[in-house]
């Protein structure tokens, strides 16, 4: 039900009649039902309410969150003739702010029993009412009111507010059992004093022998216990008293908060598959606040989730031994900032996907082929708040997940990491994309009898250090620190840096097969104690394969005395494998394979294997399209899509990037058509990371791009591609106007960010895989002094068509890059506003489109 004014069970009549009329040997049992939030009247009695002749009422084993009143007969009640009102076993998470049960204004008793038993009352700031009968009643005959037991928080300091004509009996929990209590007197010949277990007389049914059979509800044994294919448009509070909570192909509107504490069962399952949260809406999956009892785990499978309009996840808490949280096949996307609850205390972090306090031991948390985009001002991917703590075989998989970023921090750690008893941190084939770090800690580091890798992830376009570590990073008693595979195009700062003491003692650093842009790799202080090891192999660092220890340490990796080089053919299990859980390495087709010992999981046999994921599907690639509008802030192409098209879009002072290797894997058509950029906007199309594809010409999965840019107009803004494109692409620029009067800042392009050539066509690190580039018809004009039209950044790679090449750069036509030119609007091309130039030695064409300077003419390619 939504908002607290709400009434779950409302029972009408009219005022001559009665609301609820049990009689004659019947019954009305209300049990095991389940209020998520607050509300104001669980049952609600309008008129009258009749319970007659050897008839019962039961109110049992409700869980209701917050009322004012849970049971309550607005009008006078009649209980006649050996009959029986119950309300036991219930629990109120919140105290009703009135009371239980309210009899409004009196109840009227002749030879029956109002019975309040058991009922558990917590989080109560005052004493509550369990009972409350305004008004002495005028009608009792032989009537009993029976209590015993009620409770808050745990102790009887319960209220009862009943005028002593009833002569109410009050019990504590230490009362023997009294058969009126449990039992329904009327067909009750005896209860047991210890457990209120109650014999029934001929005619009475079930524990406590009603006048019925009371059906019992059906299993639940191997039955589908998910909700499917709905529009949930209130917040949702699951896994109350349940064991199982599972929303297939659900639509939520809002926030959906499942508290795995709360949940019954030995082993808790939580599954949300294939569902979509909009309008802002956030799941939270909330574990247990102090440390779970024994025996208890809980199994989080959040697949397949897609996030895309303002919302995000956030998991929190501890998770006890062998408990499995999973994020898999999802897509958090967040344009602007995510408002978490309160209670979180985030203050001004925001993330789409936020690890709050988390604390594996002997569980494992899993992100996997996971993308997540946040590109609002400060933005952060994946935030872990409070740190990271591992134990007792804990791990922490990060698989395949793709992050981008505004230039914010991917994943951010905030609080440190701490791992021991054999436990794993693990990141493993991400793509970073347009970060300040790609992983940051904020905190001390310290790994003990467990291992950290960092294995074949790309940061691609990070302005500052990949890696990032704050604080010292201390590893003991056989950890190890293995970095495998990584690439960094980052032109400013190393690959890997810490900012405190990098110490070990009896473990190992080994970094194996990673290439860096820049000819330094790391930036930290190494301190190797008794039995540690610095161990590396065939690093790539500035276009140049490390082969000596002094070659290594002038990439920062220390004093050339302390480090282990191997060579590209060299396989030792001590360098590429973390040696306590592996039994050999040997070379399999030019890799070195870790054969793993007892004890040893996965490619590197560390100690904790990731879990079996469920099977990738491959889902129907997508079409993006932004059309007719303005764009004033940044948007994010959806992952997968294999047409994206911007047509009469005017994009104002945004940088927008078209990232190539995010979209569908069989072939990208990309169709930018009578776009504006103006007040410093730039589009970014931007190919694969050069590293890893220049390792193998043409080898880069994915088919080919087709690129069509025509009809754009930029007045002080730029057009960039960059990247490595498969081959088989064909990009074209083609009747175009680009202005720029002054700089257009280039934030995407890592040392770029200050050009002072004013750009307004952009060619950085622009690979090229047996395909064409064609730039035709495209005016380019900057109006300033020592300004550059064209800027080609990087290397040029081409494996054929170089003439083709060549000719499409002469088809370029050069304008008016001088200095002290005229610019005048005119009413011209096509009958739009353009610019047209009046520069000295040039003339304008006919259709007044662009200018012919006069004493530039192309009589040769370009060398």
């Amino acid at each position: 039900m939504g908002g607290g004014d709400s009434t779950l069970i409302h029972l009408e009549g009219y005022s001559q009649s009665s609301s609820l009329s049990v009689l004659n040997n019947s019954a009305v049992v209300i049990r095991g039902n389940l209020a998520t939030r607050p509300v104001r009247y669980f049952l609600l009695v309008i008129s009258a309410s009749r319970v007659e002749s050897r008839s019962a009422v039961v109110f049992q084993g409700n869980d209701i969150q917050g009322t004012s009143v849970v049971f309550y007969p607005s009008y006078p009640s009649y209980i006649y003739y050996n009959s029986w009102l119950q309300l036991s076993g219930n629990v109120c998470h919140m105290s009703p702010s009135e009371a239980l049960t309210v009899f409004d204004p009196t109840v009227n008793l002749r030879d029956s029993t109002v019975s309040v038993s058991g009922n558990r009352f917590m989080s109560s700031t005052v004493t509550p009412i369990i009972l409350q009968v305004p008004t002495a009643s005028r009608d009792l005959k032989n009537g009993t009111i029976v209590a015993a037991c009620n409770t808050v928080n745990g102790e009887e300091g319960v209220e009862y507010s009943i005028p002593s004509v009833y002569n109410a009996t009050v019990l504590t929990c230490s009362d023997p059992c009294t058969l009126a209590a449990s039992c329904f007197p009327a067909y009750t010949t005896t209860a047991s004093s210890d457990g209120c277990a109650c014999t029934c007389a001929e005619g009475g049914h079930g524990d406590a022998c009603l006048p019925v059979s009371v059906p019992e509800p059906p299993s639940t044994d191997g039955a589908d216990l998910c909700v499917r294919d709905v529009h949930v448009n209130v917040e949702v509070n699951a896994g109350l008293e349940t064991s199982v909570v599972c929303y297939v192909g659900v639509t939520f509107a809002a926030d959906v908060e499942v508290d795995v504490e709360s949940m019954s069962g030995s082993v808790r399952n939580v599954t949300l598959a294939n569902c979509t949260f909009v309008s802002g809406a956030s799941l939270y999956v909330v574990g247990w606040r102090s440390d779970p009892p024994a025996g208890e785990s809980a199994d989080v499978l959040i697949s397949g989730l897609e996030s895309c309009s303002g919302g995000g996840v956030l998991v929190a808490n501890r998770f006890p031994p062998g408990s499995r949280v999973t994020v898999v096949d999802s897509v958090l996307t967040a344009e602007k900032r995510v408002a978490y609850r309160g209670a979180y205390e985030l203050g001004t972090a925001s993330a789409c996907l936020v690890l709050h306090s988390v604390n594996l031991t002997g569980s494992v948390l899993t992100i996997a082929r996971t993308h997540v985009a946040a590109v609002f001002r400060d933005a952060v991917g994946v935030l872990f708040v409070g740190g990271v703590a591992l134990s007792l075989r804990g791990a922490l998989y990060v698989d395949g997940l793709s992050v981008q970023t505004a230039l914010g921090l991917c994943v951010s750690v905030e609080g440190g990491v701490a791992a021991s008893g054999g436990s794993v941190v693990a990141f493993v084939d991400g793509d970073f994309l347009l970060c300040k770090h790609a992983v940051s800690v904020r905190g001390a580091v310290s790994v003990s009898g467990s291992a950290v890798a960092l294995v074949r992830s790309d940061f691609s376009s990070t302005e500052d250090y990949a890696v990032a570590f704050y604080s010292t990073v201390s590893l003991v008693d056989g950890s190890m620190l293995l970095a495998k595979y990584n690439v960094h195009d980052g032109v400013s700062r190393e690959m890997l840096h810490a900012a405190g003491a990098v110490t070990a003692a009896g473990s190992t650093l080994s970094f194996v097969r990673n290439r860096a842009l820049l000819p330094r790799m790391l930036s930290l202080s190494l301190s190797l104690a008794a039995g540690a090891h610095l161990r590396v192999a065939c690093n790539d660092a500035g276009s140049r394969v490390l082969s000596t220890a002094e070659e290594y340490a002038a990439a920062g990796f220390g004093d050339a005395g302390s480090i282990d080089v191997a060579g590209c053919d060299a396989c030792d299990r001590g360098t590429h494998c973390y040696a306590p859980g592996t039994a050999s390495a040997s070379m399999r087709n030019g890799v070195c394979v870790c054969a793993c010992g007892s004890g040893g999981y996965g490619e590197a046999c560390v100690p904790v294997g990731a879990p079996a994921l469920p099977p990738a599907v491959d889902n129907a690639s997508s079409v993006f399209v932004r059309e007719g509008v303005t764009v004033r802030s940044v948007f994010v192409v959806s992952a997968g899509a294999s047409e994206v098209t911007l047509r009469h879009v005017v994009l104002d002072g945004v940088s927008t990037v078209l990232y190539v290797p995010w979209m569908a894997r069989d072939g990208v058509r990309i169709v930018v058509q009578n776009v504006s950029l103006l007040n410093g906007a730039v589009l970014y199309v931007m190919g694969g990371g050069g590293l890893r594809g220049a390792v193998a010409a043409g080898s880069d999965e994915g088919g080919p791009v087709e690129l069509s840019v025509c009809d754009v107009e930029a007045l002080n803004g730029a057009l960039v591609l960059t990247g490595t494109y498969p081959a088989g692409s064909v990009l074209t620029v083609t009747d175009s106007l680009l202005v720029a009067a002054r700089p257009t800042p280039l934030v995407y392009l890592p040392g770029s960010q200050s050009s002072p050539y004013a750009p307004v066509l952009v060619l950085s690190g622009l690979r090229l895989v047996q395909s064409v580039l064609v730039v035709s018809g495209v005016a380019l004009v900057t109006v300033v002094t020592g300004g550059r039209t064209v800027v080609v950044g990087g290397r040029w790679w081409w494996t054929a068509l170089c003439w083709s090449l060549s000719v499409a750069v002469l088809r370029w036509t050069r304008l008016c890059s001088v200095a002290n030119m005229r610019c005048t609007r005119v009413r011209a091309w096509l009958r739009r506003e353009a610019l047209c130039c009046a520069c000295r030695g040039a003339r304008c064409t006919l259709r007044m489109d662009w200018c012919l300077a006069a004493v530039w003419r192309p009589t040769r390619p370009p060398s």
